[in-house]
């Protein structure tokens, strides 16, 4: 974590301590919001944790002192594009993205234009047919991309940010990876793309380090319960939705002058997720001008935990908060199933039938 260093014999006694009283004058404000039902984002509609210390903080995840919702949306204001990510069954997470997009639209000259994970990019020709609708909704949205069958949660937690989408800015843009493609590089890896592809997205080989970190990652998003070889698999579908969700995020930037995207935690991270293949979207390609995309600011909306004492539990393990993200938001937890116990009936399943290999 990088620090503002001081130099100045008095000014670098103070500064620590300064931080130190902002840091608890934020955790007794939100506390204080919250015992008033008036959190930054309140009321919340997620039940776990509710009154959790952590829930209702907005922190800088460099300094890791608190933001006021005022400061967050003055920042927002500035970005050329900005990343929303998420837990995708929370619906608190999705009223936040709704009010952070309009204010990252308020006062621009031209609506910026939103891009979605959820929406694959095969949809791009039904989502044409609705350019120019007398009265376009959330819900002619969802119907023309067969929402209902896609597996995301239900349109009704999506609706909040999808309104404020169409609001501000009209169609949403597609970005996610169909499901065909994902097939063929499940199987396949990369070598299911051509040259042209993999050097469009970016998807030279990462570095060694970056590499195993990221199929580690994978391996502890499937509970542990998956072999090292299955990783490996899994890890060009992951990487390729990134590179995808980067390429189209830049694309849609370069048309609007400003540009925002909605997707998962695990995409919105800064270290190896769609931030970084937006900065290796940077490059120049087959002879075209590098493009001087601007870095986004990267809001993570975090679920509270009942063993976290500090932001930092909320997070990933292998990265800082600002490795990962620039604004931390912190929400109760969503009730579900234990994701695990599942996963658990399905990898019996799975080695029963003998199709996973170690």
């Amino acid at each position: 974590m990088t620090k503002v260093h001081e130099h100045s014999g008095n000014v670098s006694l103070l500064r620590p301590l300064a931080l130190a009283a902002a840091v608890l004058a934020g955790v007794a404000a939100s506390g204080a919001a919250r015992a008033q039902g008036k959190a930054p984002f309140g009321p919340w509609q997620a039940k776990v944790l509710r009154n959790h210390p952590l829930v209702g903080q907005i922190i800088d995840a460099k300094t890791l002192a608190p933001v006021s919702r005022k400061q967050l949306e003055e920042r927002l204001g500035k970005a050329a594009i900005a990343i929303f990510g998420e837990v995708h069954d929370n619906p608190d997470h999705h009223r936040i993205q709704a009010r952070l997009l309009r204010a990252f639209a308020k006062g621009r000259g031209k609506p910026p234009k939103v891009v979605y994970e959820m929406i694959p990019l095969d949809k791009e020709g039904a989502l044409s047919a609705l350019k120019g609708a007398r009265k376009l909704s959330a819900n002619a949205v969802f119907d023309i991309v067969d929402w209902d069958k896609s597996g995301w949660p239900s349109r009704a937690l999506y609706a909040p940010v999808m309104r404020a989408t169409v609001d501000i800015s009209g169609l949403p843009v597609p970005a996610g990876l169909p499901r065909d493609l994902v097939r063929k590089v499940s199987k396949q890896g990369l070598a299911a793309l051509t040259r042209m592809q993999i050097g469009q997205y970016r998807l030279g080989p990462l570095p060694p380090k970056m590499q195993k970190a990221l199929e580690k990652d994978i391996i502890k998003s499937h509970c542990d319960m998956i072999p090292p070889a299955a990783a490996r698999a899994m890890a060009p579908v992951q990487r390729l939705r990134d590179a995808l969700l980067a390429a189209q995020l830049a694309d849609a930037w370069q048309k609007a002058g400003s540009a925002a995207l909605i997707a998962g935690d695990g995409h919105a991270r800064k270290d190896r997720g769609a931030p970084y293949y937006l900065k290796r979207q940077k490059a120049p390609f087959m002879g075209t001008r590098a493009r001087d995309i601007p870095d986004p600011l990267v809001v993570w909306l975090a679920e509270a935990n009942d063993k976290a004492a500090t932001i930092r539990d909320l997070l990933p393990k292998d990265a800082s908060p600002a490795q990962l993200a620039d604004i931390i938001i912190v929400t109760p937890r969503a009730k579900r199933e234990d994701p695990c116990e599942r996963f658990r009936k399905f990898m019996r399943h799975k080695n029963k039938s003998g199709k996973m290999d170690n």
